[in-house]
């Protein structure tokens, strides 16, 4: 009797090892599996150095513009995610509605390892802001003498095995209009950042 309690609490042993033993294996797969799709996903943000919003002609009712944009890429950017050599991108948004998406604009000779700058812009027509948005945006110039605006990026994936683009969101940033004019607004306050979505 005392033998074969012996063995059953020894295979019970046993048991509990060889539970223990594959929890723990699952549970380090896991943690690799977290870790590597964490790394990958990781894409390193990127900042707007400064944005200006030049309107071109401006009445109660009407609205042209340029939009310029200046990115700063980190140095951990170029070729481990985005190309050397590609194209860039740039959608501006009022109030989460698509304003305008700029043309896609060759970029060249980034270095890699290296922090650089990228500039894009866009020519924003009437038919482009048109209607209340429109309206609301020459208000905000008339009368707040400030306007804010989203943006996102989309640069040339150049990702291990990926293709196509990567994209970013960005901050809303707020441009503000120098005194006495209704012509030129700039970036105010701290510069917004952009991540990959």
């Amino acid at each position: 009797m005392g033998d074969t309690e012996t063995n059953s609490r020894g295979s019970c042993y046993d048991m509990i090892g060889v539970v223990c033993f594959f929890s723990f294996v699952a549970g380090f797969i896991s943690l690799i599996i977290y870790i590597a799709v964490t790394f990958e996903s990781s894409v390193p943000n990127i900042e707007i150095a400064s944005m200006d919003f030049t309107v071109r002609n401006i009445t109660q009712i009407r609205l042209t513009a340029n939009w310029d944009l200046l990115i700063r890429v980190p140095r951990t950017l170029p070729h481990d995610y985005i190309c050397l050599q590609g194209d860039i991108q740039a959608s501006l948004f009022y109030k989460n509605i698509t304003l305008v998406t700029s043309s896609g604009q060759r970029y060249k000779d980034l270095k890699s390892g290296s922090p650089q700058q990228l500039r894009v812009s866009a020519a924003i027509s009437e038919e482009d802001i048109g209607g209340l948005i429109g309206e609301n945006i020459i208000k905000d110039i008339k009368d707040e003498r400030e306007v804010k605006f989203g943006s996102k990026l989309f640069f040339t994936d150049c990702r291990k095995g990926k293709r196509g683009v990567i994209s970013y969101v960005c901050n809303e940033i707020t441009l503000r209009f120098e005194p006495g004019s209704e012509t030129k607004a700039t970036k105010f306050w701290n510069n917004p950042t952009c991540t990959n979505f």
